[in-house]
């Protein structure tokens, strides 16, 4: 990884988000590194709450073109900046998607799943919500994974 880009990286992470975005910036005219350096503008301010700003910056990697890690990791947070901004019609489009072509990335779940909660289906938001729990339990967790997996196929059942 270019050693400039390491530099900003490290700013971003120490929560120098400007300085962070300053060298960022410079490396905009260089092929090689627009997306990456885009991309971590985005997160530099996703990490301030500046969500619009993120979603500018998000899009822009997208477009510039970004594969494996870097490409999910910028439609995850293009999607959850969109929900963050109500944009929740747009989120679900983009988690749908993330989910399509990244099936084994659970940690976007929960995110999806307070997305579905925003448009009004919270049935289906706490069953992934419980799958969630049930599919990665922790050590208290564990003995309860048979019953969370069955409330999570019909959170709203009663039981007489």
């Amino acid at each position: 990884m270019d050693h400039r880009l390491q530099t900003a990286i490290a700013l971003r992470k120490k929560g120098e988000y400007e300085k962070s975005r300053q060298q960022l910036k410079t490396l905009l005219g260089e092929p090689a590194l627009t997306a990456q350096a885009q991309l971590n503008i985005a997160w530099s301010y996703d990490n301030e709450g500046h969500e619009r700003e993120a979603e500018h910056w998000y899009i822009c990697a997208l477009e510039t073109g970004l594969e494996g890690d870097d490409e999910f990791e910028a439609k995850f947070g293009l999607a959850s900046t969109r929900r963050c901004l109500g944009s929740y019609d747009q989120a679900r489009t983009l988690f749908e998607d993330i989910i399509r072509q990244w099936p084994l990335a659970t940690e976007v779940w929960p995110f999806y799943a307070l997305c579905l909660h925003n448009l009004g289906e919270h049935e289906r938001a706490v069953s992934m919500l419980l799958t969630c729990i049930a599919q990665s339990p922790d050590i208290r967790t564990r003995p309860y994974v048979k019953a969370l997996e069955q409330y999570a196929q019909n959170p709203n059942q009663r039981w007489s």
